[in-house]
């Protein structure tokens, strides 16, 4: 008996060996992303610091829910805080929207990339990264729209 709970146990132990160095890339890749990640979510928060802007709305626009975060580009790693938002009927148009927010940014110290028109994208330097403002209407939703600070380029 003590014989063959030592192979299982010995056996059990290369599993363990093998399959760590087999996954060992994949959790050294995932811990970079992490790391990556908080420094350009730092950033972000660091845009976002002296003024809100996604806190913000146009008249007739109520908050869908609460911030969202993500980052998952493995390769480029670009990190994204965005909140939605819907637009009561009749309320504005996407053209509006968009001015609301790229004035209000420019107010706020943002600036507008040249060539953008005018409500072209904005961006701002902070934390060692260029974060750009992004308002993006859902196409299957009318009046529901998305407005993020993000490592995105424009």
């Amino acid at each position: 008996m003590n014989k063959v709970l030592k192979r299982s146990l010995t056996t059990a132990a290369v599993v363990l060996v093998l399959g760590g160095a087999a996954a060992s890339p994949f959790l050294a890749e995932s811990v970079e992303h992490e790391r990556v990640c908080g420094s350009l979510f730092g950033s972000v928060d660091a845009a976002l610091e002296s003024f809100d802007v996604l806190g913000a709305a146009p008249a007739g626009a109520v908050a869908q829910g609460g911030r969202e975060r993500s980052c998952t580009d493995t390769d480029d790693h670009h990190a994204s805080v965005g909140r939605s938002y819907r637009l009561a009927s009749g309320q504005g148009s996407p053209g509006q929207v968009e001015s609301f927010y790229h004035d209000l940014a420019v107010r706020h110290g943002w600036r507008p990339i040249p060539g953008g028109g005018d409500d072209g994208c904005v961006v701002k330097e902070a934390g060692g990264a260029e974060v750009s403002l992004n308002v993006r209407f859902d196409p299957e939703a009318a009046g529901v729209y998305a407005v993020s600070a993000s490592t995105w380029p424009c």
